[in-house]
């Protein structure tokens, strides 16, 4: 049988997704013979051709809308963006017997039959219920590892992967030192080989249109020269210049028990949110792919400054100041970045007084990691609206 296939346009995410069409219906009939062409836009005077791209008829939104109208092997799979064809392509294999079952090619069934145009019907239109549908890389990972889960994410809906840290030394060097596998002899890996690793993953990110996150934790520390890539406790001595902007905690201004991650700042101190917004401004100067940049403060709780000029106003407060001074750096060097931030720990309890001010410019987190997903949030209650917390202290 002949399909004529047409791609619309060059965007680069489109073609990927037409090569991918291609490459599952040719592995899936092998008789089949693929007219595959290239245009610049839709021709409705061209019949019994089924294109792939954006015709218009979805509004441009970040929100994955997906278009498949398919009648006798003719017709269109388009989205709301470039990503979102890569995913109603896949949606459409799913259609026709697909499966994407696990990471990595032997999680891919492609079942082998006879593609016929008459079988070629499929009408769907869907919009998820979530924007952000991303995964973040942790625990022990090594190059084939990230790449088939990047991969992977567009074949199940998903939209988006989230890279912690500056540089995600600590998740491959867990896979590649085998601390925890007396079986097998570690590698020594440097930070400056998983950078060149991860440059080579973000080509991956990019090819699949794919939302790009980034750092997360490290932004109390890094910006003031202490290494901010893992939990391990901090063997060097902290310069005594740089204590006066660590939060006070039980009288003393050091790292809370030794893990930079951990530590939070004295966040009244205006020279020490400067310092952190402008490494976070200089960051996304640097790295335009990332598309949604992680602004957290340290990990653990307990541990906020407790200074006469800390001790009465809630990290939130401080958080927002910080989030609206970012907003007018970035805004003021032009830049698009957007910022996620976190609620998390002592930050679920909501500021007093600070407002964010231009709402455009972030994504707001929610992590409860004191409680369980197990259970729907409101089980215990009956209603969101009843659970409420004790004072923040």
């Amino acid at each position: 049988m002949k399909l004529i296939l047409a791609r619309i346009g060059s965007d680069p995410v489109i073609q990927y997704a037409f090569d991918e069409l291609t490459r599952c219906l040719a592995q899936m009939d092998k008789t089949l013979f693929l007219d595959r062409r290239v245009y610049e836009a839709r021709d409705p005077k061209l019949q019994n051709v089924l294109w792939i791209g954006l015709d218009g008829s979805l509004a441009y939104a970040e929100d994955d809308e997906i278009s498949i109208d398919i009648k006798n092997g003719a017709g269109i799979i388009t989205g709301s963006n470039a990503r979102s064809v890569l995913i109603a392509v896949y949606r459409a294999l799913y259609e026709l017997g697909c499966r994407f079952v696990r990471p990595g090619k032997d999680g891919e069934i492609l079942p082998e039959q006879t593609v016929t145009k008459e079988e070629l019907n499929i009408q769907l239109r869907q919009k998820p219920s979530y924007r952000h549908r991303a995964v973040c890389i942790e625990g022990s990972n090594d190059y084939q590892h990230v790449a088939d889960m990047i991969d992977w994410l567009p074949k199940i809906g998903m939209n988006g992967y989230f890279v912690q840290f500056h540089t995600p030394y600590y998740f491959f060097n867990n896979w590649y030192s085998h601390d925890l596998n007396p079986t097998w002899e570690g590698e020594t890996l440097s930070q400056e080989d998983v950078f060149h690793i991860w440059k080579r993953l973000e080509e991956e990110i990019a090819k699949r249109g794919l939302m790009y996150h980034a750092v997360g934790h490290g932004w109390t520390c890094e910006p003031f020269g202490i290494p901010g890539g893992g939990w391990d406790k901090q063997t060097e001595q902290i310069p005594e210049h740089t204590k006066q902007y660590l939060a006070q905690v039980n009288g003393e201004r050091e790292l809370y028990d030794g893990v930079a991650l951990d530590t939070n700042l004295c966040y009244s101190n205006p020279k020490a949110r400067d310092i952190v917004t402008d490494a976070i401004v200089n960051y996304c100067k640097e790295n335009p792919a990332v598309g949604y940049l992680h602004f957290w403060l340290a990990d653990m709780a307990n541990n906020h400054c407790e200074c006469e000029k800390c001790k009465d106003i809630r990290p939130a407060d401080f958080y927002v100041m910080m989030l609206n001074e970012l907003d007018e750096k970035l805004t003021a060097a032009g830049i698009t970045t957007k910022i996620v931030f976190l609620v998390y720990l002592d930050l679920l309890w909501e500021p007093e007084f600070a407002r964010i001010k231009n709402q455009d410019r972030f994504v707001l987190m929610f992590a409860p990691i004191t409680r369980t997903y197990t259970n729907a949030l409101t089980d215990e209650t009956g209603n969101a609206e009843d659970i409420t917390l004790a004072p923040y202290i």
